[in-house]
């Protein structure tokens, strides 16, 4: 898993992760402002603004539902596209030596997009000045693939990094999630956070909780390590503890803090937590750590290791992707707009506890993840009563992507038209298939420009994501009759429609396409090959 790394920039810092992990950043804020980032078209951005305006007129000057708008403006910001909106004046007071002050507050947006991507800066309770400081802070907004390394120094996010120079501030946070698609119970995190961290660092905590522990509990609990840990200039602590479960499963948890120093942004708190051996949602037993405690442990030390603050010269181990939105496995929390439409997974619940909703949720980009409601199971005396009770957790709740489609994984026993392959003969002259940008769309009958997964964009077309060759002819989209009395319906079973195809990733035929071509999304044998 180490032998091929990756590097994500996060915040300020840099860090290695296996390529074949999948990260996803969250919780990002600058200068209190917490940061949001949506992928959307420059006319959907546009439609999303008049909305959100609309929505914060009707609210009148109701302050807890985001009062009456106070001022809004276009930014004036070369090469960016937004809008800046002042609503919800607060008018309280505050004492002072002894003697009463008004104030007032307000809460403030700036959204601005660029080349695909949206962001959001919001803030409640701020200055009517805090609006300046937003602009301020987007027109230092720099904008990089998923992947990419910035050479200037600044504060990184998802999707881009605010450059520097910066206006004067204080605060900055931002966490980073990892997951190994092969290892589902390896779970890591690293969240940086300005301004250090006041009182006893992790070995002390960890001492005092061992004090107040009983016998069986320190008995089942060893340390691998417990020591001071220095990370390329950053002095920190490392606690490594591996844990024998009552259901006889071995877990780890592995922790490494730097505290940071007061006010100085470049020198945050650090906290890089990793666990192995968790269930799959919260609530579950433990699963038993699936790597040996020498590869944990080697996997640990590559990755914590590599922490280190980015200079201003591009990182060597860094590999540049093309943008591709949330990849399955980002971790997105209540609030936060949702990334990527599809469906996702919610962290809480349990055998006892369902959701409301179910544990499995679609929800489209751009909206907001919903904080999960839950529903104990009931009494008896409830059921007869025809009473629900229902939990909300005091903490966001996270959603995982587990699914891109706009509807469930299902099998269907239909066969998908062809694409049809011409006679082998001279290639009609062309763009190359390497520069077709991502999003071309095409036609049924077209010759295909690229070779690479394309979907279909009927939204109740069967045929969803597949792969054509270059060069082959673009079938017609499949979809399914709806039955009619009787359950049968008065027709075919199955029509067949031109339609439009989008390229949604360039690619040679895989090899997963030959063996088993149903697998990989769910469409039946010949879909993903044709």
């Amino acid at each position: 898993m180490t032998e091929k790394m990756k590097t994500v920039c996060v915040g300020r810092y840099l860090i290695d992760v296996p390529d074949e992990a999948e990260v996803s950043l969250s919780h990002e804020r600058i200068d209190g402002f917490d940061i949001h980032t949506v992928e959307e078209s420059t006319s959907e951005f546009q439609q999303r603004m008049a909305a959100r305006e609309a929505e914060i007129r009707r609210h009148g000057g109701d302050p807890s539902r985001g009062g009456g708008i106070v001022g809004a403006h276009d930014l004036r910001i070369p090469g960016m596209v937004g809008r800046t909106v002042v609503y919800g004046r607060t008018r309280s007071h505050e004492f002072v030596d002894g003697r009463r002050a008004d104030v007032e507050w307000v809460s403030v947006e700036g959204h601005a997009h660029i080349e695909g991507v949206s962001f959001t800066l919001s803030a409640n309770y701020v200055d009517e000045a805090d609006a300046r400081a937003v602009e301020a802070l987007l027109g230092r907004l720099q904008l990089r693939r998923e992947n990419d390394i910035p050479k200037a120094p600044g504060f990184c996010i998802s999707r881009a990094v605010f450059a520097e120079p910066l206006p004067a501030h204080k605060s900055e946070q931002i966490a980073m999630h990892f997951s190994m698609p092969d290892h589902p119970d390896v779970a890591l995190t690293l969240l940086s956070v300005a301004g250090g961290r006041p009182g006893p660092g992790l070995l002390a905590r960890y001492q005092e909780l061992d004090g107040s522990a009983g016998a069986d509990e320190l008995l089942r609990v060893t340390k691998l390590r417990a020591e001071k840990r220095n990370i390329n200039g950053l002095p920190g602590e490392e606690l490594v503890e591996r844990i024998r479960e009552f259901n006889f499963t071995t877990t780890y948890t592995l922790n490494w803090e730097a505290r940071g120093a007061g006010e100085n942004l470049l020198l945050p708190y650090i906290s890089l937590e990793a666990q192995a051996g968790i269930g799959e949602r919260p609530g579950d037993k433990p699963a038993g750590a699936s790597l040996h405690e020498d590869a944990l442990l080697a996997l640990w030390d590559s990755v914590a290791s590599s922490i280190r603050l980015r200079k201003d010269t591009p990182a060597p181990a860094g590999a540049t992707r093309e943008p591709s939105g949330s990849q399955l496995g980002a971790v997105a929390s209540a609030g936060d707009v949702c990334p990527q439409s599809g469906w996702w997974r919610c962290s809480e619940g349990s055998a006892d506890m369902s959701v409301h909703g179910g544990q499995v949720q679609y929800i489209r980009k751009g909206d907001r993840m919903p904080q999960a409601l839950l529903l104990p199971r009931q009494t008896l005396w409830q059921k007869l009563k025809r009473i629900q009770p229902s939990v909300e957790s005091p903490r966001p709740t996270a959603w995982t992507l587990v699914d891109k489609r706009h509807r469930p994984r299902s099998q269907t026993a239909v066969a998908l038209a062809p694409a049809v392959v011409p006679a082998p003969g001279p290639q009609a002259p062309g763009e190359d298939g390497g520069t077709i940008p991502l999003g071309a769309t095409v036609r049924t009958g077209d010759a295909c420009p690229a070779s690479g997964w394309w979907r279909c964009e009927e939204a109740h077309a069967l045929d969803g994501a597949r792969w054509f060759a270059r060069g082959s002819l673009m079938p017609p989209a499949s979809f399914q009759v709806p039955a009619a009395v009787f359950g049968k319906s008065a027709g075919p079973e199955l029509i067949q429609r031109r339609s439009a195809w989008a390229l949604m990733r360039r690619a040679e035929k895989p090899a997963a396409a030959v063996a088993a071509p149903a697998v990989a999304d769910g469409l039946p044998a010949g879909a993903a090959t044709s």
